[in-house]
């Protein structure tokens, strides 16, 4: 009777840890959007220095940054993953009316990717992440062809509210943008 009865126990014990594992989702998949990423930034300087010799800048088109990321929770707190971000600039420059130059960039960002939740709510995940990776340039006129860089995010706090599926805000400096939001979905 007493093996039984530990036969038993031990049986449902191990089914309830099997569950409870069953129940912890890995993967994440998210898509963001982020405003003034590092590439849009030495085009700010850029223009700065460039007006000063009397052209005058006519329809700007930036993009921003559009991220797509995916992150394999290890554990309840850390995960790894990448991102795949794009950013595109578009700008000519007039003098007297007439088009001097026509300049149009794009950067695509690829970047390994550690994530680290560390505050836990039912709705509510506090988190801070870092990326390093590389930023290619393939419309790099000035080089006559492909250029890379390297490419970092930084984002020391980011909110998601929501369980399996959830809206997220970050706050950081790189490749992602200065303020990032997006909706992510846990699987």
């Amino acid at each position: 009777m007493k093996k039984l009865l530990l036969a038993t126990t031990l049986s449902i014990a191990l089914s309830v840890n099997i569950n409870a594992q069953d129940n912890f989702k890995r993967h994440e998949v998210a898509v963001g959007y982020g405003l003034l990423p590092t590439s849009e930034w030495a085009n700010v300087f850029a223009d700065g220095i460039i007006a000063t010799t009397g052209l005058t800048n006519k329809n700007t088109k930036e993009v921003g940054a559009i991220s797509l990321s995916y992150n394999y929770r290890l554990t309840n707190t850390w995960g790894i993953g990448g991102v795949f971000s794009f950013a595109s600039h578009k700008k000519t420059w007039e003098q007297n009316g007439s088009i001097v130059v026509s300049e149009r960039y794009n950067y695509i960002a690829v970047m390994p990717r550690v994530k680290s939740e560390w505050l836990h709510s039912n709705y509510l995940t506090l988190y801070s992440a870092v990326s390093l990776g590389i930023i290619i340039n393939p419309s790099n006129e000035k080089n006559n062809g492909t250029a890379a860089y390297v490419g970092w995010q930084l984002s020391p706090i980011g909110i998601e509210i929501g369980k399996s599926f959830a809206g997220f805000a970050e706050l950081g400096i790189g490749q992602m943008g200065i303020i990032q939001a997006g909706v992510r979905a846990r699987f």
